[in-house]
């Protein structure tokens, strides 16, 4: 199996029309080396098949923190993307105490 079709193999095997890039990354078996990793992703977007959105960093401690977030190009990605984003920062600022 090629990294392209690792990375897709993430998304239907979760049934997620989006997913942060690293449950993406983290969800591929066995491991890719993460430089492959990344340039299956980049052509992935290239040929139009991921788009790859990264939010802002919620929190001063987060801000070396990977927050791209990735779907498969379909007509409601861009919601996915949202709901994906709002559902972990509604966890993140539910629990997190700034010290």
């Amino acid at each position: 199996m090629t990294a392209e079709e690792a990375i897709v193999d993430v998304f239907e095997r979760r049934s997620a029309a989006a997913l942060f890039v690293t449950e993406v990354q983290y969800g591929i078996a066995p491991q890719r080396d993460p430089a492959e990793f990344a340039a299956a992703l980049q052509r992935l977007v290239e040929r139009g098949e991921i788009i790859i959105v990264t939010k802002p960093a919620p929190d001063v401690h987060l801000a070396d923190a990977d927050l791209r977030i990735a779907a498969r190009v379909a007509p409601d990605a861009d919601v996915a993307i949202e709901s994906a984003w709002h559902g972990w920062l509604r966890d993140f600022l539910a629990s997190h105490r700034c010290s």
